[in-house]
């Protein structure tokens, strides 16, 4: 049978539920036990009197049941037609907006439901936003509820022109108006009598007479796993998508090597040819590829690679969005590190246009830059979809930041090489007579950071060390002038500094910081920066009833005083190490003792 995809969408109590539960009763895709129950619940839980409650055939958990809302996404499958229709019904609830773009990503038809007495809500638009974020190209704005307003003809075509004029994509879509009663079963599964002036189809209807418009790919594998039987056989495994036969000649990306296909595996069994299933290559040349290359024809030119891009994001999760801060991507099978380089805009549901701003948070619809460790196969989301998508992961938590589609490559991304020099680091470290290394102070304003750098650098350099500090102080009085203090700007300074310090550890030099650095994941990022037994957290933690009372900067001072005036400490946003190299309480010991410490545990 023909499959279709249908997301629902809409603010809270707008009936989505109701309407795919009529669907499915008037279908009769339900069984006589599961009538028996819905009987029972309705008389328990329901909301519509001694009517059937058809939303409690899709809300599975007992606290959907309890408050009357949608909280994950339910899946029904329902035969009808000779087609396989398969409902994905999401939440309206603002806290649950990330379930929205799970349930949307890879449906076809979209139903928005719109109550005609509540109108355009600010979840309406938002909705909306992510149907066009996800280029669903199929929308059905099943105006409920419209018994209410005794089926009055004037009161629907009023929502749809205001709904025409909010639609904010140009993109060619097949939309639809369609005034309902998911309550009473009006132009829900079939035509009502009631609203004779409506000349249209049922919403049932509309979906089953809908065309997919299938593009036409040129093939290509997404490895998936390397298997390995011997040491003289690797099979590439993975979902192909379009065919591949025996002998075709393929290239393998992000490089450009080109290869021939020897055997091809579905099922266990040899084929000369698959077609749009999973499968396992064996190539006539073996290779180095691992899992996240790509294998297609070598035809393909839609397929890209590059390291630096355009992206429109949806953020799911409590942790912001901050340029200047790395994370884990997943794009396709493809997992590796990459930095927002810039947070460009953020689209505001009042004014409806996109309006600027420096972080994105939960729930927000922005605009990015951002720049890949590697370069990576990719599509733009135009051209493949399959191949535009990506996800952001918190490489602390594991959590998924924000969904995500590449809009275009940047320009930059193809323009610059890394360039290898004749000297080594290990060449200059030899000619210094000493092992580079990055001792990365933090803790609070007062704590004696700056203070132990400089009596460390000093007995370093009694012993002939080469040295450098990189006061954060220093460094906001130069290279980092234009940064604030708010969470982004944090964070450009912390990134500056560790990519500086960095360099100075390519020059063979022992480099010592001395920056608050309040954020773990900043601190975790420069750790990210270089090779193992380099880089040494040191805490010093000291106390703020201390630092309080040394306050070298008046900094707490001015925050008692003076109003939206905040420092680190005081706000209890400063996150401690978790496991930090060495720890170090300046008010419980001397400075000599405290540097004889890191000199013990370092060098």
């Amino acid at each position: 049978m023909e499959i279709k995809k249908i997301v629902t969408c809409g603010s809270v109590d707008d009936g989505k539920s109701s309407l795919i539960g009529r669907i499915i009763f008037e279908t009769k895709n339900i069984l006589n036990d599961q009538e028996l129950k819905l009987q029972n619940l309705s008389t328990r839980y329901g909301t519509t009197g001694k009517k059937l409650d058809f939303a409690l055939l899709l809300d599975g958990l007992q606290d959907e049941r309890e408050q009357g809302i949608t909280i994950d996404v339910a899946h029904r499958y329902i035969n009808y037609k000779n087609q396989r229709l398969v409902f994905h019904d999401s939440p309206g609830h603002n806290q649950y907006t990330r379930n929205v773009v799970t349930a949307a990503s890879g449906c076809e038809i979209a139903i928005l439901l719109v109550d005609v007495k509540k109108g355009i809500l600010e979840q309406t638009k938002r909705h909306l936003k992510i149907l066009d974020f996800l280029k669903i190209k199929n929308i059905i704005f099943a105006i409920n509820k419209i018994d209410l307003v005794k089926y009055n003809k004037s009161k629907f075509l009023e929502l749809k022109n205001q709904l025409n004029k909010t639609l904010i994509s140009s993109n060619k879509r097949n939309v639809f108006f369609i005034p309902v009663s998911a309550l009473d079963g009006d132009n829900v599964v079939t035509k009502s009598k009631k609203m004779k002036w409506y000349n249209g189809k049922s919403v049932l209807d509309t979906i089953t007479k809908l065309k997919e418009i299938k593009k036409n790919h040129k093939p290509y594998l997404a490895i998936q796993h390397v298997h390995r039987p011997n040491n003289k056989i690797r099979n590439y495994l993975g979902n192909l998508t379009g065919s591949f036969k025996k002998n075709q000649k393929i290239k393998i990306l992000p490089g450009s090597e080109i290869n021939s296909i020897k055997n091809l595996y579905s099922n266990f069994k040899k084929m000369n040819q698959i077609l749009n299933a999973p499968v396992a290559l064996d190539l006539k040349k073996q290779m180095d590829i691992v899992r996240g290359d790509i294998v297609t024809d070598l035809s393909n030119k839609d397929i890209l690679v590059g390291n630096a891009f355009n992206a429109e994001v949806v953020v799911t999760s409590g942790d912001k969005i901050i340029q200047g801060r790395q994370y884990l991507i997943r794009i396709h099978n493809k997992i590796t590190k990459v930095t927002v380089t810039k947070v460009k805009s953020t689209f505001d549901f009042v004014t409806n246009q996109s309006v600027v701003k420096n972080e994105l948070e939960l729930n927000d619809i922005g605009e990015i830059e951002m720049s890949c460790n590697e370069a990576i196969p990719f599509s733009t989301f135009d051209k493949m979809p399959e191949l535009g998508r990506f996800i952001l992961v918190d490489e602390l938590t594991f959590n998924v930041v924000c969904a995500g589609k590449i809009n275009f490559e940047l320009r930059r991304s193809g323009n610059i090489y890394k360039t290898e020099g004749k000297v080594s680091k290990e060449v200059r470290a030899k000619l210094k007579r000493q092992k580079p290394k990055c001792i990365w102070l933090t803790g609070l304003s007062g704590s004696g950071k700056s203070t132990l750098a400089q009596s460390l650098e000093k007995t370093l350099n009694s012993q002939s060390k080469h040295t450098y500090i990189l006061d954060g102080d220093n460094l906001r009085l130069g290279i980092n002038k234009n940064l604030g203090f708010n969470a982004s700007d944090r964070t450009e300074n912390i990134r500056r500094i560790g990519e500086i310090s960095k360099l100075m550890v390519d020059a063979g030099l022992i480099v010592i910081v001395a920056a608050i650095s309040p954020f773990r994941k900043d601190r975790d990022f420069a750790r990210s920066l270089f090779e193992k037994n380099e880089f040494y957290e040191v805490f010093v933690n000291t106390p703020l009833k201390v630092c309080i009372k040394r306050d070298p900067k008046k900094l707490y001072k001015k925050a008692k005083s003076i109003k939206h005036f905040s420092t680190i400490g005081l706000t209890g946003d400063y996150e401690k190490p978790l496991k930090p190299d060495l720890v170090i309480d300046t008010s419980k010991e001397l400075i000599s003792n405290s540097v004889k410490k890191i000199i013990t545990k370092i060098f």
